[in-house]
């Protein structure tokens, strides 16, 4: 049974335009360590960074949340292909005691743009 659905959609260049020292600090607070590598080894990395932060943006859609704040966006790493999402600390508590069975998330992207859904099924 179906019991959240999310979707979202950014423009890559948010993030391209960002100054260096910006980019960096975004990047470290809402990527983990192997999502981050796994972008920077594309020629070009901004789609597929956007792709991973519109994928968390989407799961908490989907779990109904409007204040994304009180989560740690490195509690939720997108990760392989198809693309699994992984969750940990406070994220994996919430979803624990919603009994959510399946995560299924869908990323896509152009140079320009990129865009996930994420459906949580019971």
């Amino acid at each position: 049974m179906i019991i959240g659905i999310g979707i979202d959609i950014e423009s890559s260049n948010r993030f391209r335009k960002m100054k260096k020292n910006i980019l960096e600090k975004v990047l470290k607070r809402i990527l983990t360590e192997k999502e981050l590598k796994y972008c920077l080894a594309r020629k070009d990395p901004f789609p597929c960074i956007t792709g991973r932060f519109c994928a968390k943006e989407a799961f908490l859609k989907a779990l109904g949340f409007e204040d994304f704040h009180i989560f740690e966006w490195k509690e939720m790493e997108i990760i392989g292909k198809p693309p699994k999402l992984n969750i940990y600390g406070k994220v994996k508590e919430i979803l624990g005691n919603k009994k959510i069975k399946n995560i299924w998330v869908s990323i896509s992207h152009t140079s320009e743009y990129a865009t996930a859904i994420v459906i949580l099924e019971k």
